[in-house]
């Protein structure tokens, strides 16, 4: 048998304990207050921008039941996406309760305006973390349903684009880009990832995971993030409706279902720009993307009033729903306690 720890030992240790937590908590503390100062930026970026329309904003000409319905659509287009993220980590055997992943999964969603994309995964991961879900696996999960997310966003507003009036050279690119942007979707790649990650020290004990990456998988997280796309395309066709009466002859002669078929194509594309650009917030590249395809509608101030407001009521749904799953997981929380 072993003697038991010296007093003095069990002092020191609880010691270090303390300040590991002490540290931990500061950090966590930093990245989210940095988080929210260029969340801030984005808002004051937003209402700049809307200052620089040609066509005067009269806000109370606005239809608001259409921007409360765009809030509305853009917290449901989130939804989809957790499931499926949810779903993977189910896959990976980490049976995190859904209220716990749920916040994660919002709170990452403040990361993403913060320069690179590391913040968000940092946020996302470290909510896990406190869950028992090892690095390894918490990454990987991020990794295949923000790339799978974007990547069929883009074939999907590549493939609507053929429908828009948009310049030819632009419809055979988006085309050409297809079977680039379909790679990601494909299990093979993720495997080839994870085999190369598995050899490094963050990658410990990811090899088993080699066999759960398959074509189910890959198949239930594209089909949650297209659901999610069209639902962030009828957030942006709302806020269209919002403007009809800043211009009187404002989409007439377009059906709905056409409206909507470029709306979902100006945020799908509009979003991977972001995507792609590394900027917090995809600033200025998603705009300038959805812009152009909005053009073939609207004129060009009402394209920017839309895609600014639209913005906007993305970032309020954000808020809301950051705010509904911490609520959510702290209630939960707070009923598995009692």
């Amino acid at each position: 048998m072993h003697p038991p720890p010296e007093p003095s030992e069990t002092h020191a240790s609880k010691g270090i304990g303390r300040r590991r937590l002490k540290i931990r908590f500061v950090v966590r503390i930093a990245i989210l207050t940095c988080a929210i100062i260029f969340f801030a930026f984005a808002i004051r970026r937003a209402a700049l921008e809307l200052g620089k329309s040609e066509v005067p904003l009269d806000w109370n000409s606005i239809l608001w039941s259409q921007i409360g319905l765009s809030v509305i659509a853009g917290m449901l287009a989130m939804v989809p996406a957790w499931i499926g993220w949810h779903a993977i980590l189910r896959d990976f055997g980490h049976r995190v309760h859904w209220s716990a992943s749920l916040y994660a999964y919002f709170l990452g969603h403040l990361g993403k305006y913060v320069p690179g994309k590391a913040m968000a995964v940092m946020l996302r991961v470290g909510q896990l973390h406190r869950h028992k879900v090892p690095l390894g696996p918490a990454i990987l999960s991020v990794f295949i349903e923000t790339l799978t997310g974007f990547a069929s966003g883009g074939i999907l507003g590549a493939v609507m684009l053929q429908w828009v009036e948009v310049p030819g050279w632009l419809r055979w690119s988006a085309l050409a880009a297809i079977p680039l942007a379909a790679l990601p979707l494909i299990p093979h790649p993720f495997r080839g990832i994870l085999r190369l990650v598995s050899r490094m020290r963050i990658g410990k004990g990811l090899e088993k995971l080699l066999g759960v990456i398959d074509g189910r998988l890959m198949i239930r997280t594209i089909a949650c993030a297209l659901l999610g796309w069209c639902l962030q395309g009828l957030a942006l066709w709302f806020v269209l409706g919002s403007l009809r009466p800043i211009q009187s002859d404002l989409l007439s002669g377009y059906s709905g279902g056409f409206i909507w078929l470029v709306c979902t194509a100006s945020m799908s594309l509009g979003g991977l720009a972001g995507f792609l650009s590394m900027l917090p917030g995809g600033a200025f590249a998603r705009e300038l993307a959805s812009i152009g395809v909005l053009l073939s509608i609207v004129p060009e101030p009402i394209a920017l009033i839309a895609t600014v407001i639209v913005r906007l009521t993305s970032i309020a749904a954000e808020i809301l729903m950051i705010v509904g799953s911490k609520s959510i997981s702290a209630s939960v929380d707070s009923a598995s306690i009692q």
